[in-house]
């Protein structure tokens, strides 16, 4: 009988909870387990510009000096960040980002507050972003998408996490059966012979017992429910 892990019994209420609609405690079950990583609400977010929120899902698998990875992905929100308030002409939010959550890059940059300052300095982002052979800020993440999307495929925290699809619909096969319990099944099990009452099912709890039957001696009693 295969043992039920706790990835099992997570995996089929992601199912449970996408199929009824409830995505965003899907999310929240993903981080707060940190055992599956869904790479289409990451990308979703990152593309809308959801940057904090991006950032807070994936603070769940990783956080931002545990490998080259997740620096890089992690800069890259934060980039991205700076470079949508430059967009809005909010140079004072602008530069608060530089000084409070991209200095967290400087060991691995030593001139990138020299880069943004540039940058600020340009008074339009855009010229940079044209410089960087993008149109505009939708065109720009939809480009550093592909590096971050190889990023968190090659980093090690998120090996064998990473979801790719997010299921529109319930299927009743597989561990999405975890969800409703299957009904009992009760095995006899007496030296090499086996009475089968009810065919089993893949046991959710095995219970085994030592019974005395009438006429038939000591038998094994193995209760799945």
């Amino acid at each position: 009988m295969a043992a039920i892990s706790q990835g099992d019994v997570i995996y089929s209420i992601l199912q449970y909870l996408d199929f009824n609609n409830f995505g965003q405690t899907a999310r929240t079950l993903e981080r707060e387990s940190g055992l599956f990583f869904s790479l289409p609400y990451f990308e979703e977010c990152f593309i809308h510009g959801e940057f904090d929120e991006a950032e807070e899902y994936l603070n769940g698998f990783t956080t931002v000096h545990d490998n080259i990875y997740s620096t890089k992905v992690i800069f890259e929100l934060r980039w991205h960040k700076f470079l949508e308030a430059l967009d809005d002409n909010n140079y004072e939010e602008a530069n608060e980002l530089l000084h409070e959550e991209l200095t967290t890059f400087l060991p691995y940059n030593q001139n990138l507050i020299a880069q943004a300052t540039e940058i600020m300095n340009l008074h339009d982002v855009r010229i940079y972003l044209r410089l960087q052979g993008c149109g505009d800020l939708i065109e720009a993440r939809t480009a550093a998408m592909i590096d971050i999307k190889r990023c968190l495929e090659a980093n090690p925290l998120l090996v064998g996490k990473i979801r790719y699809r997010i299921p529109n619909h319930y299927s009743s096969g597989g561990l999405a059966n975890l969800a409703l319990p299957p009904p009992p099944a009760i095995l006899l099990i007496r030296r090499a012979s086996i009475a089968v009452l009810q065919p089993p099912t893949t046991p959710l709890l095995v219970q085994v017992h030592f019974r005395l039957i009438p006429g038939f001696g000591y038998w094994v009693v193995i209760i799945c429910n």
